[in-house]
């Protein structure tokens, strides 16, 4: 494995960190749009719930989206690494039988 090669983040990683970069950036933008604007402190602090509760329910849907995907991931990798581990097993008895049938002979 080369530098390059280890240096280089998976296509998952890079799509959660653009949405993660576009959630953080879209939130900044409407804090301060909500600042900049000139309206009454009750008014203000109205948006402001209603923008929080709409950034915690985006929140936890992006955690639960991603608590799956790892689910998934996590299930993939564990019914390879089980037919590997089996296709590693037959090819060690074959190899033990051939090394026995040179011995018988």
């Amino acid at each position: 494995m080369n530098k390059k090669e280890r240096f280089q983040m998976p296509n998952e990683t890079k799509s959660s960190g653009l949405l993660l970069g576009t959630v953080i950036g879209g939130t900044v933008g409407v804090i301060a749009t909500l600042l900049l604007a000139p309206k009454s402190g009750a008014q203000m602090r109205g948006e402001l719930l209603n923008k929080y509760q709409s950034l915690c329910s985006k929140t936890k849907d992006i955690a639960s989206r991603v608590g799956n995907t790892t689910k998934e991931v996590v299930e993939s990798v564990k019914e390879e690494a089980s037919s590997l581990a089996e296709h590693a097993k037959k090819s060690n008895q074959s190899i033990k039988d051939s090394f026995n049938a040179s011995d018988d002979k």
